[in-house]
């Protein structure tokens, strides 16, 4: 192994340390953290019936109006924190206005800062797309009073955690319907992490979604919830509200993309893996490509947390042809 690739893994490990460690603070003052386990149970058992189309289904008459700039609506989920409960889109329109090809951009868990995504959004813009930047639940302007940016999102209240989920994919969706409403000729999604997890999920459920591009997803939550080191404090809270493994893995089938099929055309998915990541490790990603047979696997040196995969995911959408703006 040559110096560099040492340090690069060195430096990815201890990246990830701090950032988890951080993380796992916040949980322990993340306010409705401990759950009601029959609540819970209950909650899962529902929707499991019901399916995740049901699950994932915008309420009837729900919709959507975009507009240029900062974009603001209602959302068509409510929770308990009013703050959480409204869409937040940056919008900056390609060249051919709401014409051009969209990108939708998932940040990842308890993203704080909004630049990298704002170079990306450039990027994208002189490649001829439009670039959304979505807020994601608890995030950002959705972010309740007194919590910080993602705390809520995913803690031990396995019913708030999956709600968020849900919310942010039906939002999503009908970003989508508005896209297509305004003559947008093919949108896509570039996920990361949790956010990843989101756009993974639109594609189970989003038959024109033109491109996902999933880095690091949370394939796995029954992984990241009993295993990665990233939920040393929320599986302490669980046990506490004698939640097992076991009752874990009845839950996670409704969230988790491993347990679906991409409606998409699976071989315009791309999934990319850290090898040094402990939160979705290479082998659960690349399990999932397996799985989404015909999609795209890729993995470079980073840990969950770094600035690698990013550019690595350009190059390859381009050398593939995805950025194209033409007609497909």
């Amino acid at each position: 192994m040559s110096a560099g690739v040492l340090w690069a893994r060195t430096k990815a490990i201890a990246v990830d340390a701090a950032s988890f460690a951080a993380m796992n603070a916040m949980q322990w003052r993340a306010r409705g953290g401990r759950l009601d386990s029959e609540a819970t149970q209950a909650y899962f058992d529902t929707w499991r019936a019901a399916g995740p189309a049901a699950w994932l289904a915008p309420p009837p008459g729900a919709a959507l109006a975009l507009n240029e700039g900062r974009c603001e609506a209602p959302s068509p989920l409510s929770t308990d924190w009013p703050a959480n409960d409204r869409v937040r889109l940056d919008i900056r329109l390609g060249p051919n206005g709401w014409r051009s090809p969209a990108m939708v951009l998932l940040h990842a868990l308890m993203s704080v800062s909004d630049r990298g995504y704002r170079r990306w959004s450039h990027r994208l813009n002189a490649a001829g797309w439009t670039a959304i930047f979505a807020h994601l639940p608890y995030h950002y302007d959705r972010c309740p009073r007194g919590a910080a940016s993602g705390e809520l999102a995913f803690s031990a209240n396995l019913v708030r955690s999956a709600e968020g989920v849900r919310q942010a994919v039906i939002e999503l969706r009908l970003v989508a319907a508005a896209l297509r409403a305004r003559g947008c000729p093919r949108w896509a999604v570039w996920g990361n992490s949790y956010g990843a997890l989101i756009g993974a999920l639109l594609a189970v459920c989003e038959p024109d979604l033109y491109t996902a591009w999933l880095l690091e997803p949370i394939v796995d939550l029954e992984y990241a919830m009993c295993e990665s080191p990233v939920s040393l404090v929320i599986r302490r809270q669980l046990r506490r509200s004698g939640v097992t493994r076991e009752m874990m893995a009845s839950y996670v089938p409704l969230l988790c993309p491993r347990h679906h099929r991409p409606a998409m055309a699976p071989e315009r998915i791309l999934l990319m893996a850290g090898r040094q990541d402990r939160v979705a490790p290479p082998h659960l990603v690349q399990a999932l490509a397996e799985h989404w047979s015909g999609a795209v696997y890729a993995e470079a040196d980073q840990g969950h947390v770094g600035y690698t995969l990013m550019p690595e995911c350009w190059r390859i959408a381009t050398e593939r042809g995805w950025l194209g703006t033409s007609e497909p």
